[in-house]
């Protein structure tokens, strides 16, 4: 900057006022660039949350998709960072009006149908069951991500037995797995609200009943006699179950298990007829409700109930 002190003061001003414009137009020129990128980056994103509608509930492409989807959510987590800067624009205001667009659903939910979402826990439950479990979704980077929003690919009805943790058992992290659990997995008015909100604000297409071997409220249920205090409204509702159940048993294997199955079965036929949200939602073929029992011995769980 010599050949600038040596200017005469005239010249140093008239120079001082090119080189801010030049400054200020660099800037400018690579802020431009920068906000087409974040545009090109928000379409693209856009574009792949609208692949699936394509493909339909059902197909193996649709799960692909899912994937290709997930991809992309770091793409769809840079541009969130500059809405800070974008709230004077006015970008702030319509980023809800975007989410409302989607369907509030968030990348993970849009991309992961129900079958690609039983496939994951499937998958992540085989992986338990060997114990080779990868953990996966627990570091602090993801709790940030959730920090704001959530995106669970799935919701798990299943029993509070302290033996059953679905996230655990279907190796799942932080914002997996929307989880609902009362004893013998049974569901009530809260239970099936609970429910409701994954489904219709979460954007969530898989919902698992969850039984185990062993429940000790199916237990109860198939001993009969008075349970205590508001136990006795888990056992009550259990009951019918427990009746087709004996009514159904073979003769093979524990008549308990059948029990616990024919439970299930009953809790996802109830969560699927519940109007007006769920029912109408698994009429429409957008949400899918199955049932499934869970081996407390072998770690595996085994699909019982999957209605088409």
């Amino acid at each position: 900057m010599r050949w600038f002190t040596n200017m005469k003061t005239g010249s140093r001003l008239l120079s001082g006022v090119v080189l801010a414009a030049l400054f200020a137009w660099g800037g400018g020129y690579k802020l431009c660039f920068a906000e087409t990128g974040v545009d090109k980056r928000i379409e693209e994103f856009k574009a792949g949350m609208h692949k699936p509608a394509a493909h339909g509930e059902e197909g193996g492409h649709e799960a692909a998709t899912g994937h290709d989807v997930a991809k992309k959510a770091p793409a769809a987590h840079a541009p969130a960072k500059k809405d800070k800067h974008a709230a004077p624009k006015g970008a702030a205001h319509k980023a809800p009006a975007a989410h409302a667009a989607a369907g509030g659903h968030g990348e993970h939910a849009v991309g992961v149908n129900a079958d690609e979402a039983l496939k994951r826990l499937l998958e992540g439950n085989k992986r338990y069951a060997d114990g080779k479990t990868k953990g996966p979704n627990r570091s602090s980077a993801r709790r940030a991500e959730l920090a704001k929003s959530q995106h669970p690919i799935a919701v798990v009805v299943s029993c509070s037995d302290s033996r059953v943790p679905p996230e655990l058992l279907f190796d799942q992290g932080f914002g997996d797995v929307f989880v609902v659990r009362t004893a013998g997995n049974i569901v009530d008015s809260i239970a099936l609200g609970s429910i409701e909100y994954a489904v219709d604000h979460l954007g969530t297409k898989l919902i698992v009943v969850l039984g185990h071997e062993r429940c000790g409220a199916v237990t109860a249920a198939l001993q009969g006699g008075e349970a205590p205090g508001n136990i006795k409204s888990v056992v009550d509702a259990i009951k019918p179950a427990v009746e087709k159940g004996k009514a159904r048993h073979s003769g093979h294997g524990e008549v308990l298990d059948t029990c616990i199955i024919s439970n299930v079965k009953q809790v996802a036929q109830k969560i699927r007829t519940t109007a007006p949200i769920l029912s109408e939602k698994v009429e429409d073929g957008m949400v899918k409700v199955v049932g499934a029992y869970y081996d407390l011995d072998s770690g595996m769980v085994n699909m019982t109930y999957m209605p088409n």
